[in-house]
């Protein structure tokens, strides 16, 4: 048994937008720094604080994302106290498309029903949970393809094998 979402359906006006500014140091370092912003923020709004905070910074502004969220109650009793229910336990999916970029996903407390008994070995069929999930992920990432997946998370379980697809 899966755990019970609390989201809002994704229609109509998001409940909140979020603006990230991503920048890049002189030796090759990532950082973002994220804010909630109003959903009625215009684009002008945030690329003037993208402009102010390039000014402010020795680092390179090299992206700005703008995400939409529909928020919902955080209710730990919606979730499952299961075996492998922690959000430390995961199964990380790797994709690759055919430029040879690549995309990590994590698919944290995985139920029962896509596990190995109790070998932390994912099993993965087009209409399980899944095979499912990573269908979505696909139609939503065009010309990526999953490569590999692993069950990750307890330091006593850190050499699980990789399974590639």
């Amino acid at each position: 048994m899966a755990g019970t979402a609390t989201y809002p359906v994704v229609t109509g006006t998001p409940t909140t937008t979020q603006a990230a500014i991503h920048v890049v140091d002189a030796s090759g370092d990532l950082y973002s720094a994220a804010i909630d912003v109003a959903p009625a923020a215009t684009q002008n709004d945030i690329n003037a604080l993208a402009g102010t905070y390039q000014l402010a910074t020795n680092a390179s502004v090299y992206e700005v994302t703008r995400t939409q969220s529909w928020r919902g109650e955080i209710d730990p009793d919606n979730a499952v106290a299961a075996y492998r229910a922690s959000i430390s336990d995961g199964i990380n999916l790797m994709f690759r498309n055919a430029d040879q970029f690549t995309r990590g996903f994590r698919l944290v407390a995985p139920i029962a029903a896509i596990m190995q008994g109790n070998q932390d070995i994912p099993i993965i069929t087009p209409t399980n949970e899944l095979g499912e999930m990573v269908a979505d992920y696909l139609t939503l990432s065009t010309g990526f393809n999953l490569e590999t997946l692993q069950f990750t998370g307890r330091r006593e379980r850190k050499n699980n094998p990789k399974i590639r697809v």
